[in-house]
């Protein structure tokens, strides 16, 4: 809008100049300070050609910045990430298991996404009591207090980069590694990963928990396009043992 802008204004002078030396030129010396009625018709139709273009382009640049806030139309710029998870074990001694998870990050949108912060948890799933089971039960499908099953944790990891430490380019893939040791009587586990959007939280403090990061509430964001979501996770099963 302002390259737009300024364009105008150079033809406007350009145009009213190019008038002004007309008008100097054509008239005759005994009425120099009476302009011509001819002259100062034609710059008044030259400035109003101006302005209904400088008119144009406004609503042309505000009905876009309109379908962007709202429509979103223009998503080329949004930031997308696809996770996926390999998870592999080995048994290590007599009493425990290594495992091994590699978080896949595949940047599907056309901008570079910087991670400044992530983390990857394991909880148990398998071997769990029915009293448990019926708890964990109640607290999603019957209070309603938790949005998925709050299996109990056995161990959180989080990995925290330096500006430009993890950064995914358009189109490639990334991967972060977690490795995990839980007793031999663990059967089955529950995996997730989340990688916070630099662009949206920044870095996060250590003493603040992971979980509870919101987006900072800024009244210009009101006016403008959020610029992704807070981050992107992956949540996977994985059995180390077949169920019996």
């Amino acid at each position: 809008m302002v390259a737009a802008l300024t364009m105008a204004a150079i033809v406007f002078c350009a145009i009213s100049a190019g008038a002004v030396e007309a008008q100097s030129s054509t008239s005759e010396p005994t009425s120099a300070a009476t302009p011509s009625l001819n002259v100062v018709t034609n710059l008044v139709k030259e400035w109003l050609v101006i302005l209904g273009a400088l008119v144009t382009t406004a609503a042309a640049v505000v009905g876009g910045f309109l379908a962007w806030r709202n429509a979103q139309i223009f998503r080329a710029k949004s930031p997308h990430v696809t996770i996926t998870h390999k998870v592999s074990h080995r048994e290590i001694g007599d009493s425990y298991v290594h495992i091994f998870v590699t978080a896949v990050l595949h940047n599907s949108s056309r901008v570079h996404i910087e991670f400044l912060d992530g983390f990857a948890s394991i909880r148990q799933i398998r071997p769990v009591s029915d009293e448990d089971v019926e708890y964990l039960y109640g607290q999603v499908f019957v209070e309603q207090d938790f949005a998925y099953l709050q299996w109990p944790d056995l161990d959180v990891l989080r990995h925290r980069w330096d500006r430009n430490g993890l950064l995914v380019e358009p189109g490639e893939a990334e991967t972060e590694i977690f490795d995990f040791v839980v007793n031999r009587d663990v059967e089955s586990v529950a995996i997730a990963t989340y990688f916070y959007n630099s662009r949206v939280v920044g870095r996060i403090p250590a003493d603040v928990e992971l979980n509870s990061v919101v987006r900072p509430n800024k009244k210009v964001r009101r006016w403008m396009s959020e610029p992704g979501p807070l981050g992107w996770g992956r949540r996977t099963v994985y059995d180390i043992f077949e169920p019996r």
